[in-house]
């Protein structure tokens, strides 16, 4: 059976995911849209992946101790996003929210298969959640988005370059092999789930010129207004 999105679903508010490799330079998107819509003076709630009081802190340091294998990294990010779920991301779009997400389970389809979970097992934790109505995929070259990273910080982190797969010992070709692997997924989904494809190559103005324009033209945005009272 097909999924739904919030939409299909009834909901009043929205939901707009944003995907792509570490480095695509969507996080950097998504918040210039989340500006956006609140100066416009929508209603915005704003969430990312793996982000919950709950299971942070156990994620946290299972990444330092490097303890986590592939099914324990797939069973901790399915814990973050339905506690979020649950909590944050159903109660706001029945309140009529507009909702960002940063990742979605998208990336759990995509990280966790290239680790080697089974794809199904991987479907079948999630299917509790709806599809976003709109869901923007970031396409970045690998050696753009390898860029991007290091001019933030001095080296890549362990399992942002899939270390833990034994895929090389260098590091930096190991995030190749590793970030190229889930490019493939990503691309595999594209069309199943209909991804709007933003060149992450562009210049970041540019980009978010294009990701304004479809939300405008895919949403109506004026439905989302703040009431006098909630203006901040």
């Amino acid at each position: 059976m097909r999924m739904k999105t919030f939409e299909e679903l009834g909901f009043p508010g929205r939901l707009i995911a944003v995907e792509g490799l570490d480095g695509s330079g969507k996080s950097t998107q998504i918040y210039l849209l989340k500006r956006w819509l609140e100066l416009e003076g929508l209603k915005v709630f704003f969430t990312e992946w793996n982000s919950s009081a709950l299971v942070k802190n156990a994620t946290s340091k299972g990444k330092k101790r490097e303890l986590l294998t592939p099914t324990t990294f797939s069973l901790i990010h399915a814990t973050d996003f339905a506690d979020r779920y649950e909590r944050q991301l159903v109660p706001l779009l029945r309140a009529g929210y507009l909702v960002l997400c940063d990742r979605y389970i998208f990336t759990a389809f995509a990280r966790d298969t290239v680790r080697g979970c089974p794809p199904e097992w991987v479907r079948g934790i999630y299917d509790f959640a709806a599809l976003p109505d709109l869901t923007f995929f970031f396409r970045a070259n690998l050696e753009i988005s390898l860029t991007r990273i290091l001019d933030g910080r001095p080296q890549l982190k362990y399992f942002e370059a899939g270390m833990d797969l034994r895929l090389s010992s260098d590091p930096y070709e190991s995030f190749r092999i590793f970030q190229g692997r889930i490019l493939e997924q990503y691309l595999a989904m594209s069309t199943e789930f209909k991804f709007l494809v933003i060149d992450g190559n562009q210049p970041i103005e540019a980009q978010q010129t294009v990701v304004r324009d479809l939300v405008a033209s895919k949403i109506d945005l004026a439905r989302f207004m703040r009431k006098p009272l909630e203006k901040k």
